[in-house]
């Protein structure tokens, strides 16, 4: 209880400093000129991410024998959405409980969790992926002076290659050391290599976590658009991997904080005013904050249609 509640506190701390340096009023102001227009289309794309995300766990659950009707799993998520936004811990609270949900279903929870993490582990894995390609791709068009990111472009794309190899050599590690394991973790493992095709499902995982990432970061850009941000796609999916990353440290609540103070060191590297940046970044946990709204008011209308509050 007291680290939750020194997380919350932490979060208010660090969101309420960032909001301080980059104005109050200029941030309010950023909101009350933001175009309606980019707007829908910034909450449109991050709730495609979040149904993407969704299909993306039901595809991995299912792969990992933990079968589940498509509604389930996508009313899990958007419930999940909802203990994110108001629970400390960043997606912990979210992730334990759509592994709940998975349980009720009639699933192991070793194994609902494990498809809860590993589904995560994809869309990190991924998003740097792209951050790293992008920036490299970026450093080799000239797009990012050197004094900017003083480091070698082939540098950072060997280290996206690493990035994007790295699942496939900890598969193939895994079968030698996996013996070497305790007990319950060698036998997960044993389990896990027992499943069909596991390249075909690393592609597939790499596809839907492509597309996850890509509605994210198109989301993050048209907020930013709305509030007069003009800047290029391939610059948000350059500062998406440290802003999302740093928003899914289970240090904060939701992200607050986190990501506002990623937003305004990343983008303000770039050339971005503090308080659009940081604008741009309280839309995105805004658009989350909606969904995880529907999240719970479809838990609490499952609550009240459930036999024991029918009796």
């Amino acid at each position: 209880m007291t680290k939750t509640l020194l997380r919350g506190l932490a979060s208010i701390g660090l969101l309420a400093l960032v909001l301080y340096f980059a104005g109050p009023a200029r941030i309010v102001a950023a909101f009350a000129n933001a175009s309606p227009a980019w707007l829908a289309a910034a909450l449109l794309s991050s709730i495609a991410a979040s149904l993407t995300s969704a299909l993306r766990w039901h595809a991995l659950a299912a792969w990992l024998g933990l079968t589940a009707p498509r509604s389930a799993l996508l009313a899990a998520y958007f419930r999940g959405i909802a203990a994110n936004t108001v629970l400390p811990g960043a997606t912990l609270g979210g992730d334990a409980l759509r592994t709940l949900q998975l349980q009720r279903l009639g699933h192991p929870l070793a194994a609902s969790a494990a498809s809860v993490a590993l589904d995560r582990m994809s869309g990190l894995w991924v998003l740097v992926v792209l951050s790293l390609a992008a920036t490299a791709g970026a450093q080799m068009a000239g797009l990012l002076p050197p004094a900017l990111l003083p480091l070698p472009p082939l540098l950072t794309l060997a280290l996206a290659l690493a990035v994007l190899a790295a699942p496939t050599f900890a598969w193939l590690a895994s079968r030698a050391w996996h013996v070497h394991l305790p007990g319950p973790l060698e036998r997960a493992l044993v389990a896990l290599h027992d499943r069909p095709a596991p390249l075909r499902h690393l592609v597939a995982q790499f596809a839907w976590s492509a597309g996850v990432q890509g509605f994210s970061i198109l989301a993050f850009a048209l907020a930013g658009r709305a509030v007069g941000l003009d800047l290029p796609l391939w610059l948000y999916v350059i500062v998406a991997g440290p802003v999302f990353v740093l928003a899914a440290l289970p240090v904060s609540v939701g992200g607050w904080g986190t990501r506002e103070a990623a937003a305004a060191v990343t983008l303000g590297h770039f050339g971005a005013s503090t308080e659009l940046a940081v604008a741009a970044a309280l839309l995105y946990g805004i658009f989350a904050a909606v969904q995880g709204a529907v999240g719970a008011l479809s838990l609490l209308l499952s609550k009240k249609s459930s036999p024991e509050n029918s009796q």
